[in-house]
């Protein structure tokens, strides 16, 4: 059974180069990605807090991680634009993991979700049944550190994070709006 596949992306431009960023983002690089045969959908969400952790999230919802694989993602990933090469060139965080979603393994992304919980850990996520949550996504790595991602969705940025765990990073973001 294919799974679905996830490709996570955080980002952090320099300050004096966020607007310029963001345009680069909403107006070329989604539409460019969503084009690709296999992207579902794609989100961006912002870090709530301090910066300098990566303050963009990206989620791009895929039929499969395999299509991460694929002649059409790896000619737009190896023949970046000089607008995406410029803004991707000055970030100063950039992680990317390329995922399976392993539990539940077809949900998509939930519609009323305005917050997003992200658990970065060594090992599998469990126990994370938190007040508000209205789906919790599973996903392992086959690129990326750490190798194990729990996706918690909000409907809103509320509530006491999760109990930090040995070996865990949790992050809340919320919706983006441009």
């Amino acid at each position: 059974m294919n799974h679905r596949g996830l490709l996570l992306t955080i980002t952090e431009p320099p300050p004096a180069m966020e607007e310029e960023f963001n345009a680069w983002y909403d107006t070329e690089h989604l539409a460019e990605r969503l084009a690709i045969p296999g992207f579902r959908s794609a989100l961006r969400w912002t870090l709530e807090g301090a910066s300098g952790a990566g303050k963009y999230l990206a989620t791009y919802e895929l039929d499969s991680a395999a299509v991460l694989q694929s002649p059409e993602y790896l000619a737009r990933f190896n023949h970046q634009s000089p607008w995406s090469r410029r803004c991707l060139a000055k970030t100063v965080v950039f992680k990317r993991w390329a995922c399976e979603q392993v539990e539940p393994g077809s949900a998509d992304p939930h519609p009323l979700a305005k917050a997003l919980l992200l658990v970065a850990a060594d090992g599998p996520v469990r126990e994370l049944a938190l007040p508000g949550a209205l789906q919790t996504r599973r996903f392992v790595a086959s690129a990326g550190e750490p190798r194990h991602i729990a996706l918690i969705e909000q409907a809103q940025a509320t509530g006491n994070l999760p109990a930090p765990q040995p070996g865990w990073r949790v992050q809340r973001y919320r919706a983006y709006a441009a």
